[in-house]
């Protein structure tokens, strides 16, 4: 315990390689209690693609508890994920993803001093722990939950997430290859390599004492089971309802009360006596070199405020960029967007500050909050005033460009709209039809949808043949609708001020000389809004100059399909570059 009472905060690790090939990997560790440590180790194996998102917040609890109960505890970004150094798209994944989970455990051996050792796998992380396991035959305990009985099982699922997540976007994922589930990459190779691994391979025991907490909506089946007792582990096995709501988009995601509680109470009654590290010493490593420097930044009021700051060596006047969640995201942003954009903005010479607002990731509520993962917390724009002012002092001289999708692309507007200090905005699919308080014109556009969904309906044509359809209810929607239209335009054409506070905040934004990039993707809710209320609003030529709307088709909300990942990668490059030029292009 500190001074106060509280356990010791965690601590956020960027792990050197102990061999040439090795890149550094992201960690939290979370260190016990001096007076209740039990001189053991547990690493977390978080599962793969958006469930490591939609996880990420249950997990994080789930450490600081084992933390809490006296284990030295690791959570870890596999090599090509999260803010670990790699891509998605790098080859031998799967071994690379071995190896992180070897290094995370040869990690706790040093900070713990002894190889007693346990570890936690979520979904496809229950196949790593188990690989990992067998590979060290010294792990003392697994908690495998929701896990896989083979690789194949998990191509499965990945598979029909793809496919539906195709249907979703209504674009295209066919022409890529390999499997992309929800915006997350899976190579021709790594699909190759998951199918491999069978319950066959276990020959050994990957740990003397195995739970498993099975998922009753899907359950595992009796194989692993059976197949681990055969092997000589003990085996226990809990049933929970929790795991599919926890899974859920992160925004919509639910803490699974009941399982964090079986998987604390199982590693309660664990007293270990602790086994000698067979590694020499005990020198912890030091973050890696790499041709940017990236370090872990805690700032704010009582440093409440958690991000990762990537910049060059060299001096620049370059902009400054900050990227703010997406949703309840943490700040490796949508399919971890976020992670490659700022590392090559950096070796451009960028100042680039990738964070979580308060109760998202790795951040803490302000005082007098009490909610975690909201999209849109009250508290957001004192956060982002918070981030515009760190990266200030980090870099006096330099522009300050603010950006994000959805949620966090409402926030870079606002900012720019409460004249926070901000050059450049770059918003990304923002949902400006929140300035609609009680969002009728967001009621009204699904109600245009059914209508339109409907006169492709015969049914719907018979039933109106035969006089048994009412056209009152769209009657009145389309004179109100069309109402509004006629009353934006008329402003416009008569040069009159314009007469919603969307059009008045742009120019007054533009009449403060900030740029703004406006991207949508073909289809979002947001440019059906914006095209309406700010289109005749751009033309105006004190706006022209610095104000740029661009559409991506086929991209789905969060840009889920690679081709439009790159797409916009490449408009939000050329804006970073030179803010004013790219919005007048």
């Amino acid at each position: 315990m500190c001074g106060d009472g509280t356990p010791p905060a965690a601590i956020p690790l960027f792990l050197a390689g102990e061999i040439p090939s090795d890149r550094a990997l992201f960690t939290w560790y979370h260190p016990p209690p001096a007076a209740v440590r039990r001189r053991a180790g547990i690493v977390i194996c978080p599962p793969l693609g958006y469930e490591y998102m939609s996880s990420y917040r249950a997990l994080r609890i789930l450490a600081e508890r084992l933390a809490a109960l006296g284990f030295d505890t690791l959570r870890v970004d596999y090599d090509g994920t999260g803010n670990s150094e790699g891509c998605a798209d790098d080859p031998a994944r799967v071994d690379a993803w071995l190896r992180t989970v070897e290094r995370a455990m040869a990690e706790v051996r040093r900070r713990t001093e002894s190889d007693t050792m346990a570890l936690v796998g979520l979904r496809a992380g229950s196949i790593l722990a188990l690989r990992a396991g067998a590979a060290a035959g010294s792990v003392a305990r697994i908690v495998l939950w929701s896990p896989f009985q083979s690789g194949r099982a998990y191509i499965r699922e990945l598979t029909a997430t793809a496919r539906l997540s195709a249907q979703d976007d209504v674009c295209d994922h066919d022409a890529e290859t390999g499997i992309n589930a929800e915006g997350y990459l899976f190579t021709d190779e790594t699909v190759s390599d998951l199918k491999r691994w069978t319950l066959g391979d276990l020959t050994t025991s990957p740990a003397g004492e195995i739970l498993i907490l099975d998922r009753e909506d899907r359950p595992v089946g009796p194989a692993l089971e059976s197949t681990l007792a055969a092997a000589g582990a003990a085996v226990a096995s809990i049933a929970t309802r929790e795991t599919a709501a926890m899974l859920m988009p992160p925004h919509l995601s639910q803490l699974p009360i009941d399982a964090l509680h079986d998987i604390e109470e199982w590693f309660r009654t664990w007293h270990p006596s602790p086994a000698p590290a067979p590694v020499p010493g005990t020198t912890l490593p030091v973050r890696t070199a790499s041709p940017r420097s990236e370090r872990a930044v805690r700032f704010g009021a009582r440093e409440r405020l958690f991000g990762i700051l990537a910049c060059c060596d060299e001096a620049s006047d370059k902009p400054a960029v900050i990227l703010l969640n997406t949703g309840a995201g943490h700040h490796v942003g949508p399919h971890r967007l976020y992670v490659p954009m700022a590392r090559a903005w950096a070796e451009r010479g960028h100042l680039v500050l990738r964070f979580d607002l308060g109760g998202l990731g790795d951040s803490g509520l302000p005082p007098g909050y009490d909610l975690e993962s909201v999209a849109y917390p009250e508290h957001m724009l004192d956060d982002a005033r918070e981030a515009i002012e760190f990266v200030r002092r980090q870099a006096p001289q330099r522009p300050i460009i603010v950006a994000g999708l959805c949620s966090g692309g409402w926030l870079a507007f606002q900012a720019a709209r409460h004249d926070l200090g901000v050059e450049g905005v770059i918003s990304i699919n923002a949902p400006f039809y929140l300035y609609d308080a009680d969002r009728q014109w967001l009621r009204d556009r699904r109600a245009i949808a059914r209508y339109q969904r409907a006169a492709l309906d015969p049914a719907k044509w018979r039933k109106a043949l035969r006089g048994r359809a009412s056209y009152a209810a769209f009657t009145r929607l389309a004179t109100a609708t069309l109402a509004r239209q006629i009353s934006v335009r008329l402003a416009a054409a008569a040069r009159r001020a314009p007469v919603d506070a969307f059009a008045r905040d742009l120019c007054d934004i533009a009449g403060r000389g900030t740029s703004c990039l406006f991207v949508f993707s073909s289809g979002d809710n947001g440019l059906a809004y914006f095209l309406r209320h700010a289109q005749s609003t751009l033309r105006r030529s004190n706006v022209r100059g610095l104000m740029r709307h661009v559409v991506v088709e086929n991209a789905g909300h969060t840009f889920r399909p690679i081709a439009a990942q790159r797409a916009l990668a490449g408009l939000l490059d050329e804006f970073v570059a030179a803010p004013a030029s790219a919005a007048s292009g």
